[in-house]
């Protein structure tokens, strides 16, 4: 009989506390999202995918106003403030791009400070960009959410804008852009997708 992986007799092995977690060497903290507890392992995009993320990160950043005090980050830590029932431990993810209000420089960012999050979808990654992470993002009360679709050539083909709907929790699709993105909220933004395109 083949021997089984330690996680498979011993499923507590893939629960990890918020302390455990600050423990851990900062190039595994890089690799991990964390939901409900459970340790999610993350794959690094394509090329494609991080040039398309780091110039829309620098386009938000490059037209936020002055006031209200907001700030752009990719690849960075979103704490989630809403605890599911009944399961154990704390929740993160790393969205790909996040506009969210001012913290303190050495501050945690939580789900309620972010204003617009952006996913780009990678191979592998469309269910959880799309339902996962949506449903995610919609609890957590995040206003804006962003899914940008790469085409085979592993360029931009559209980028779906979900509104959150407060009264039901949920993201409503209130655009499907193609060949630029225009936003007018948080603040107005307007970039033509070959601009983003690796």
């Amino acid at each position: 009989m083949t021997a089984l992986p330690a996680w498979a007799t011993d499923p507590e092995m893939l629960l990890i506390t918020e302390e455990t977690y600050e423990a851990l060497p900062e190039e595994v903290q890089k690799q991990i999202e964390v939901i409900s507890g459970q340790v999610i392992f993350c794959r690094s995009g394509s090329i494609a995918h991080n040039v398309v993320a780091r110039r829309l990160a620098e386009r938000f950043d490059a037209v936020r106003p002055d006031e209200p005090c907001t700030n752009v980050v990719s690849d960075f830590e979103m704490h989630y403030r809403n605890r599911r029932p009944q399961t154990p431990g704390f929740s993160f993810r790393r969205p790909d791009v996040v506009v969210h209000r001012c913290i303190p420089l050495d501050g945690r960012l939580w789900s309620d400070d972010a204003l617009v999050v952006v996913e780009v979808v990678s191979p592998g990654s469309e269910y959880t960009d799309t339902v996962d992470k949506m449903a995610e993002y919609a609890g957590e009360g995040i206003p804006v959410y962003l899914v940008v679709h790469l085409g085979e050539d592993l360029r931009i083909k559209i980028i779906q804008e979900y509104r959150l709907d407060w009264a039901s929790g949920t993201y409503r699709c209130t655009h499907t852009h193609q060949e630029a993105l225009a936003l007018r909220e948080p603040f107005p933004l307007m970039v033509a997708f070959t601009d983003l395109d690796a």
